[in-house]
């Protein structure tokens, strides 16, 4: 079973103080008197589910019962399990309560199981169901029947297509034809713009390709300025490695000279010790004279050679310290220049490296110069001007070609919709022709109904043709026909169009207030067919008049007006009627 409208409640909703009026699948009546708020229970219905059609030129306000702040009218559907899945899976619930609150100062909001709601959302439950309630065949008030006998053709097939779900295949095609008739307009302005340019384009020509001939040498002067300036800094650099090689060396052969020194010094003290003990030995006795004046011979030479080997390396450190101390110097005045020089040359350009001396790369950068003279001076504005004339016509010539393409892309595109589109209609006009005529037979008429000017989708309309008193079928004039002849026809071709409506729910109400009983009756017993065949369907029909041969299993409600209160029993249902509060019944 799929999510069906359980139960209508009316809090203060026009003459409702407070209503539970129940429905139950298949068929549901409401009957009663003129006046006594039959409608009102189908306008409340569209309130809660946010019909756009109940706040067309009213205020909803007005709808508040006469001496109440605030009304409220809410639906409950049905939201049981079916094959293992909840209608609508957002809520986890049995039963889903849309509502709709009314407020004197213009405050309207939309609830949904007590959490406020924007309609947008409602909207989007609602169509998980299928249920629409801005869909004239799923809602039908009792002015929309006398609105329709006033509508074109081309308003009628609108109205099937979007009862049907074929709007957005008449959209598609209107969106290929629109977008195909502004490509051609674009497509001419481009190819006059793209004339205009080629004329540009070719003057500029010629002195564009005088100024490329400029750019090449000023490109190459560059070049050349930025392999000099690099050039100078790789010699620099050069030299300065060489300068810090040998500084390198020499601070090497420094210490070298300094490790050298302190040989000596210890060499010399330790002379000098054994010299005084040997004088030692010599006054003490303890040597003799002649053996210890020989040691002393020797050790005084040694020390004498030692004592001159140190002056001597004192010296060559003294000229290495001063020759390091140059090189040092020399390292960083080459350091400052490698710094200078760098910082020209990357004002030149990024880093060159060349193998060509200095001389070689002035030379030709000399050559280059005077060629470059040569040429002369080039119009500043060229390089842009004629940048944007070429851009500007590429654009155009390529925009050209797109827009062809396009056009003959959107033009078998246009043909395929409206093939679609027309395959889709003419099907559904056929089915329906078919159940409008077998219904106009039941009623003693004829008739049916046909696309006309289906070549061109957007002058496409669908005519009616109906003929009663034995008359044969004539297009549909509202103005021919008796007001109950005109409803029952335009009621048939609304219920011809109902097996393409996929919502669970129908509503119409009180189609038959200008038809005779004979047609009233027929009509019914289409509507029961209708609801019988359509298992998964919920219908509810309002009338005020008699009821006959109603079909098993159907619920029937009575609306009475009590001392200024509508008031709802049940006539017949399987289900039992909640008792109102406030004394309904």
């Amino acid at each position: 079973m799929p999510a069906l409208v359980k139960e209508v409640i009316l809090e203060n909703f026009m003459s409702y103080k407070y209503a539970r009026i129940p429905l139950a699948p298949g068929i549901n009546v409401i009957t009663g008197p003129n006046g006594s708020g039959k409608s009102s229970i189908l306008l409340g219905i569209a309130v809660a589910l946010g019909q756009t059609y109940t706040e067309r030129g009213r205020r909803l306000s007005d709808l508040i019962r006469r001496g109440e702040e605030a009304a409220r009218a809410t639906v409950v559907v049905d939201n049981r399990p079916v094959d293992g899945r909840r209608p609508l899976p957002w809520f986890r619930s049995d039963e889903v309560f849309f509502t709709r609150y009314l407020r004197l100062d213009g405050q309207y909001w939309h609830e949904v199981n007590g959490r406020v709601v924007s309609k947008a959302e409602v909207r989007r439950y609602l169509s998980r169901i299928g249920l629409d309630p801005d869909n004239a065949l799923i809602i039908m008030h009792q002015n929309m029947v006398e609105e329709f006998a006033f509508l074109t053709p081309q308003e009628r097939l609108r109205l099937l297509e979007d009862a049907v779900g074929l709007a957005g295949y008449r959209e598609r095609v209107a969106s290929a034809k629109r977008m195909l008739e502004e490509g051609a307009r674009e497509l001419e302005g481009v190819k006059a713009a793209l004339a205009k340019a080629e004329e540009g384009v070719r003057y500029w020509g010629e002195v564009y390709e005088r100024y490329k001939r400029r750019r090449a040498l000023e490109d190459r002067v560059a070049r050349l300025r930025a392999e000099l300036a690099w050039a100078r800094v790789r010699d620099a650099l050069a030299e300065l490695r060489e300068v810090e090689e040998r500084a390198a060396k020499v601070e090497g052969e420094v210490r070298e000279a300094g490790r050298i020194l302190e040989e000596l010094a210890a060499r010399e003290r330790a002379l000098r010790e054994a010299i005084s003990g040997l004088e030692g030995e010599l006054a003490s006795g303890a040597l003799g004279v002649a053996e210890g004046l020989k040691k002393l011979r020797v050790a005084w030479e040694e020390l004498l050679e030692v004592a001159a080997s140190s002056r001597v390396k004192a010296f060559e450190r003294r000229l290495l310290i001063a020759e390091l101390e140059e090189l040092r110097a020399r390292q960083r005045k080459l350091a400052e220049k490698v710094r200078a020089l760098r910082a020209k040359a990357e004002q030149e350009g990024p880093e060159v490296s060349t193998a060509r001396s200095v001389e070689e790369v002035e030379a030709e950068l000399r050559a280059a110069e005077l060629e470059l003279a040569a040429v002369g001076e080039v119009p500043p504005e060229v390089e842009s001007a004629y940048a944007k004339l070429e851009e500007s016509y590429r654009e155009l010539l390529r925009r050209v070609e797109e827009l062809e393409e396009n056009r003959r892309r959107l033009a078998e595109e246009l043909e395929k919709r409206v093939s679609l589109w027309r395959e889709k209609v003419s099907a559904v006009v056929a089915d329906v022709d078919r159940e409008f005529s077998s219904m106009l037979a039941r009623l003693g008429a004829s008739g049916g109904v046909r696309l006309v000017e289906e070549g061109d989708v957007e002058r496409a309309g669908l005519e009616i043709l109906v003929g009663f008193g034995g008359s044969g079928p004539a297009p549909f004039n509202p103005y021919a026909l008796s007001g109950g002849e005109r409803t029952a026809a335009i009621m048939c071709f609304f219920l011809a169009l109902q097996n393409h409506v996929k919502s669970p729910f129908r509503a119409v109400d009180e189609f038959d207030v200008h038809m005779d009983p004979r047609n009233r009756d027929a009509i019914l017993s289409m509507v029961f067919e209708l609801a019988s065949r359509n298992s998964g369907v919920q219908y509810v029909v309002i009338t005020p008049g008699p009821l006959t041969r109603l079909p098993e299993g159907s619920n029937v409600l009575i609306v009475q007006k009590v001392k200024g209160r509508s008031l709802v029993s049940l006539a017949r249902s399987r289900t039992r009627i909640p008792a109102p509060s406030g004394g309904a019944p």
